[in-house]
């Protein structure tokens, strides 16, 4: 009985000190995970400053109005374009059906 009690005990003790080498395995990999965590988030807020200063910056009037027209001259042009093509693929669906 003794010796059943004895090997309990040791068999308790290699299950302890596993179980605190797991742990302080697992407290290490949150550490590098928290700091990979900090370092991405230090990065993107860096990436998202510069390209928030690009944006707006201040231009003159001229080069913001320039600007301005020249994008909605381009998005009339696309929509024009998408909307020609669908045109013609819903004239050539039509005639398949028909």
């Amino acid at each position: 009985m003794a010796a059943r009690a004895r090997a309990l005990r040791e068999s308790a003790k290699e299950a302890g000190e596993q179980l605190g080498e797991r742990a302080s395995e697992l407290l290490e990999e949150a550490r590098e995970r928290n700091l990979l965590t900090i370092a991405l988030i230090a990065v993107s807020g860096f990436a998202l400053g510069i390209l928030a200063g690009i944006l707006l910056a201040p231009a003159s009037g001229f080069e913001t109005r320039h600007r301005i027209s020249e994008r909605a001259s381009e998005a009339v042009t696309s929509a024009r374009e998408r909307a020609r093509r669908r045109a013609e693929e819903l004239t050539e669906e039509a005639e398949r059906i028909a």
